[in-house]
């Protein structure tokens, strides 16, 4: 059976041709772009999704959006609705998505309430340079955690879970020296059990199997001690700047 050799991940140069793919497909805003808006107004953010997740892969993929987790939404919003005023902003409890015309998704605003993953995500995030730009991203044991939350989330479209299951699988084979105490910390931050499930998942992608779950996660209610960020944009709908 053949097997395929995979290298080693180059993250920032991954990530760029993750981007140059996506403006190959007439996705005109891509990390660095939305990485310019949020550094000139120092807002603490980092970037998440399939952008995250090209750097880890080995092999990046097309995306058509850009995916941040900012600490303030609301501070993150106001600068990218002057910066891009020809986006739609679309509030939502979870996140402010900003469309284009044709009605695609250009930038995803996450919001970091719960899971807690996603504000340790933003404590943990290290600097990359990408296209002239200091872009923060998670380690690769918090991508694999983000996946873990996307694919297990019961609002998530099956569909998007296929992908992200393709991006869990591909970045455990091409990551081998993975800090599996740490991953396991951060699966429990994404709902109680998720690190001994991150772990099992780890162990049967690189056996080849099938990734599948102990249970159907359910999110538990907020935490009644954390104070969910306000992130509301000033208005949703068309921005004029």
């Amino acid at each position: 059976m053949l097997q395929t050799i995979v290298r080693k991940p180059r993250t920032a140069e991954d990530i760029a041709q993750g981007a140059r793919l996506a403006r190959i497909s007439k996705r005109d805003i891509g990390p660095g772009d939305v990485a310019a808006v949020l550094n000139t107004a120092k807002v603490k953010y980092v970037l998440v999704g399939a952008h995250a997740a090209n750097g880890y892969t080995s092999a990046p993929r097309n995306t058509l959006d850009v995916d941040i987790l900012a600490r303030h939404p609301k501070q993150a919003c106001a600068v990218l609705t002057k910066a891009f005023p020809d986006l739609t902003a679309q509030d939502t409890p979870v996140v402010v998505r900003f469309k284009r015309a044709d009605g695609d998704v250009a930038i995803d605003v996450m919001k970091p309430g719960a899971p807690p993953l996603w504000r340790e995500l933003i404590k943990i995030a290290k600097p990359v340079r990408i296209d002239g730009e200091l872009i923060p991203i998670p380690p690769v044991e918090g991508v694999l955690a983000a996946k873990l939350a996307a694919m297990t989330s019961p609002a998530r479209l099956i569909e998007k879970k296929m992908f992200d299951g393709g991006d869990f699988i591909a970045i455990v084979k091409a990551n081998p020296k993975l800090d599996m105490q740490f991953l396991e910390r951060l699966g429990d931050l994404v709902y109680p059990g998720g690190g001994k499930e991150i772990l099992k998942l780890v162990a049967d992608a690189k056996a080849g199997k099938r990734l599948e779950f102990s249970r159907e996660h359910r999110r538990a209610p907020p935490d009644p001690r954390v104070r969910e960020p306000a992130g509301r944009c000033s208005a949703a709908g068309r921005h004029r700047g």
